[in-house]
């Protein structure tokens, strides 16, 4: 026998007479974030973002997103915004946060869900696209206060000339970020199979966004290495060592440390 409410209605007649319009809908949107460490630029972290292409804040620049579709889901939606607005695709994002301040869009009530991906730059080639009237790398600059600056040929972002909230988004990724480089192997995955303990240092730094005492950093990740018999042939100083990452499940075993605290 099926369930009856209050007013003595099954779950089947409470649908049919529901009205979907009894409450105010607000907007769903998703916004992306994709880092990444450039190696011919000291490794800095870089952040892509779009310039707008149309109101609300046109000509400023924002993090690619845009409103989620009816029939997709919020992964779908991430992927094909991100497509449409930056031209790239096959990116795994994880989820970030939820961003739901009243008045953080002017044109209506929207709530955002970010996503977030840390990416090999050799892998990315941005072209923008959509609504998006340009798309740059943004070398990412922490200052003293704690305040970001955003750095790009000809243009230069301080939190106030960032579209919408996105200057809370970034930081609050940035937080994420600087979590995670500590029991994740987010910096080897940048670093690619081999390596020198200078380049991982500084990838490290560059996520961390500090500078890293060298013999603390290379005895807390020592364990997590192996040394090969190659070394690095483009430098002019002398031939530094080439490393890879062991085998995590082996250094498990051996009781092994599986994360560096910088």
């Amino acid at each position: 026998m099926d369930a009856r409410d209050q007013n003595g209605m099954t779950e089947t007649e409470f649908l049919r007479q529901y009205d979907p319009d009894r409450y105010e809908k607000p907007a769903v949107t998703v916004d992306m974030l994709i880092f990444t460490v450039n190696p011919e630029r000291d490794y800095s972290l870089e952040l892509l973002m779009i310039e707008r292409g149309g109101h609300p804040y046109l000509g400023k620049w924002a993090l690619p997103g845009g409103f989620v579709e009816m029939n997709e889901s919020l992964e779908e939606a991430a992927a094909r915004e991100l497509k449409e607005e930056t031209g790239l695709s096959d990116i795994y994002m994880e989820q970030l946060f939820t961003f739901g301040d009243v008045d953080r869009d002017p044109r209506m009530r929207v709530i955002s869900v970010a996503y977030m991906a840390l990416v090999s730059k050799d892998k990315l080639h941005p072209v923008a696209g959509d609504d998006a009237a340009n798309v740059k790398w943004f070398t990412i600059k922490t200052q003293e206060d704690d305040s970001l600056i955003l750095l790009a040929k000809g243009v230069t972002l301080t939190e106030e000339s960032i579209a919408f909230d996105h200057e809370k988004v970034i930081k609050t990724a940035l937080q994420r970020l600087r979590n995670k480089v500590e029991y994740t192997d987010i910096a080897f995955e940048l670093a690619g199979e081999k390596f020198t303990l200078t380049q991982l240092q500084s990838i490290y730094e560059a996520i961390l966004g500090r500078k890293l005492h060298k013999s603390n950093f290379r005895r807390g990740i020592v364990d997590r290495l192996e040394k090969t018999e190659e070394k690095e042939t483009k430098s002019s100083n002398r031939p530094a060592c080439m490393y890879r990452k062991k085998d995590i499940g082996k250094a498990k075993q051996r009781g092994d440390q599986v994360w560096v605290r910088c």
